[in-house]
């Protein structure tokens, strides 16, 4: 294991203690029911003027096609969600990297809308529909601008929520199309802790994710959020993700 990638570990583990000592004074509640930790979004939508502020840190490594050697990196993400009616709502994200050279670039960014038809559990499925326009570096430090439409299917079994994602990405430069489906399994096993994993794969460039995760559901609206994503197919990068997240 390479300097770098061992940096990255601890600063991602350093981050975690601190997190935790500072969230866990007061008392659990049940918070919004928050996306999953990675592209997987929820049927509910933030009520009508609510404002969610998140940001996240990734630290890990993937493989050089060529060489195959692995290159540590770290990732900053910020994003805000904002609630224009109780089924309707709006979120921005960006993202900054950090590679070898210790620079800061500018790794992806979106903007998405979401708006959801009924209120939870009202219908045997719950439906919800999204629009995401977003650009993403690609392996030749290109960005390839974007526009996403989603489904979004729900359904709850007690403490146990099941969701599908059904998004087609059509990226404007080059006309291609790419299918990528995800699934979230989410268990509320207790008012503090809720435990998951989720599953992505893109038919396009065959690339594929598992994310086991949890969720600290603190008081004041405060959700952190913890997963490690470990790549298949031909995915050649697996990081660990902490997330933080406060609503207003």
């Amino acid at each position: 294991m390479n300097l770098d990638l061992r940096l990255c570990k601890l600063r991602f583990y350093t981050l975690i203690i601190i997190l935790l000592s500072a969230l866990l004074n007061g008392e659990p509640a049940f918070a919004h029911r928050d996306d999953y930790i990675d592209e997987t979004l929820v049927y509910l939508t933030l009520e009508k003027g609510e404002v969610e502020a998140e940001y996240w840190l990734d630290g890990g490594y993937r493989k050089q096609e060529d060489s195959g050697k692995k290159v540590s990196f770290l990732s900053h993400n910020l994003a805000t969600e904002y609630g224009i009616t109780d089924q309707w709502m709006i979120d921005g994200r960006v993202t900054l990297e950090v590679g070898q050279r210790q620079e800061a670039v500018f790794q992806s960014g979106r903007f998405e809308t979401r708006y959801r038809f009924f209120e939870e559990n009202e219908k045997p499925i719950d439906v919800a529909v999204s629009a995401e326009v977003n650009t993403e570096r690609d392996e030749g430090d290109r960005q390839q601008p974007a526009i996403e439409p989603r489904l979004i299917f729900s359904k709850d079994f007690d403490l146990l929520n099941v969701t599908l994602n059904l998004p087609e990405e059509f990226f404007l430069r080059s006309g291609n199309t790419a299918f990528i489906p995800s699934f979230g399994l989410r268990y509320n096993a207790t008012e503090l802790l809720r435990l998951g994993a989720e599953v992505r794969y893109n038919t396009h460039s065959h690339e594929g994710s598992i994310i086991p995760q949890i969720w600290f559901a603190f008081p004041h609206e405060t959700t952190l959020k913890l997963g490690y994503s470990f790549g298949f197919d031909r995915k050649k990068e697996n990081f660990g993700r902490i997330a933080i997240e406060v609503a207003f």
